[in-house]
């Protein structure tokens, strides 16, 4: 008999929220004992790896928590395919693994899903401007990321609440707060010039546009 042994990886990335959709065939682990999947923005967003090809380990960037989780598979499900892995944490799916028909229906459900979840929870009438908002928290889940949202008094856990027009900064240890508008495409294109937030030590800064800030553009 047969085997189709190409299957079909589809992952939320968790850096620019597209999915990304992957093809390779398990004779790819005949040459390697490890797969990176890296997305067109350059996240890398899942490794397959194996020992004696009977047994697969994936560890997927989960685009939910912005954790690294790890699934064990076998071989034999891997080939049979439809398979749904959700975050660890909140039971939302990350990936789909299967034939490449079987995984274009599983993203079609899966983005119906999420946007009816989105229409649910009322977020497209709460904000302002939803694709706004949504690019904003793109740019800024990156800037957090790579460390560049910190207070000065040397806290760089920095706390983050959203209002309708706005994104609030918080720092839990000296209380400085800054609020950045974000009403519309204008606000977004000038935070994504900006190279880091800085909040200053026990200061109160509302910010009605990203284009007159001291956000530290170097």
């Amino acid at each position: 008999m047969l085997v189709d042994t190409k299957i079909t990886i589809a992952i939320p990335c968790e850096s620019c929220d597209n999915i990304k959709i992957y093809e390779i065939s398990l004779f790819n682990f005949v040459n390697t004992k490890n797969i990176e999947f890296k997305c067109d923005c350059g996240e890398a967003n899942a490794v397959i790896k194996t020992e004696d090809y009977k047994m697969f380990w994936a560890n997927i960037s989960c685009a939910v928590c912005q954790d690294v989780h790890v699934y064990k598979y076998k071989l034999s499900q891997l080939i049979k395919g439809n398979i749904v892995i959700r975050c660890i944490d909140t039971g939302i799916e990350i990936c789909f693994i299967g034939k490449n028909e079987d995984v274009e229906d599983l993203i079609e459900k899966y983005e119906k899903k999420s946007e009816e979840m989105l229409k649910d929870l009322g977020f497209y009438d709460f904000f302002k401007d939803f694709d706004a908002m949504m690019n904003a928290l793109t740019i800024l889940r990156n800037m957090d990321r790579e460390d560049r949202i910190y207070c000065d008094c040397g806290n760089d856990d920095i706390k983050l609440e959203l209002f309708t027009d706005s994104v609030e900064f918080r720092c839990p240890i000296c209380n400085s707060v800054m609020m950045i508008s974000v009403e519309n495409r204008d606000d977004v294109e000038a935070l994504m010039e900006k190279e880091e937030i800085v909040l200053h030590k026990s200061s109160f800064e509302c910010i009605h546009s990203v284009i007159n800030t001291d956000l530290n553009k170097k």
